[in-house]
């Protein structure tokens, strides 16, 4: 593959940017769940509402921004790349079943929160590894580099 410096340095500063996101939108999720547990179902909503905004924010920015840039870096992670986009339409109607959960105060909200909860965290570590992986570059010994900072 050749190499391409730029796209590199971009996809660096790009996987930074994808962790910080994350880390945010587990705090929004932190919100939800006490909001849920409060007994408010005005709360619950609100905060859902926040939440769920602000992960389909995250998702459009990775679909249209992010994921094609990782693509031209690496076209072998094609695959992965297009099933998480699969995970994120899965994680759209798994979204609305939730909010109409929350809304009855529905009793099985909490089950899906956690459920929720778990299988966004391994999406999470997925795109961030693939991130990581997209910014390694080969050292003369034949192992990989990066040239990631502490953010």
């Amino acid at each position: 593959m050749r190499e391409q410096p730029g796209l590199r340095k971009r996809m660096e500063l790009e996987a930074r940017r994808i962790s910080s996101q994350h880390r945010q939108l587990d705090a929004f999720f932190a919100a939800v769940v006490r909001a849920a547990r409060s007994g408010v179902p005005a709360d619950a909503q609100g905060a859902f509402l926040r939440f769920r905004d602000a992960l389909y924010a995250h998702f459009s920015l990775e679909e249209r921004t992010e994921f094609p840039a990782l693509r031209g870096l690496r076209p072998d992670l094609g695959v992965e790349l297009d099933a998480l986009v699969a995970a994120h339409a899965a994680f759209q109607g798994e979204l609305e079943r939730l909010r109409l959960s929350l809304a009855a105060s529905d009793g099985e909200a909490f089950r899906r929160l956690d459920a929720l909860g778990a299988r966004l965290a391994a999406h999470e570590e997925t795109e961030e590894r693939l991130f990581e992986q997209s910014t390694r570059r080969p050292g003369p010994d034949g192992s990989t580099t990066t040239d990631r900072r502490p953010a």
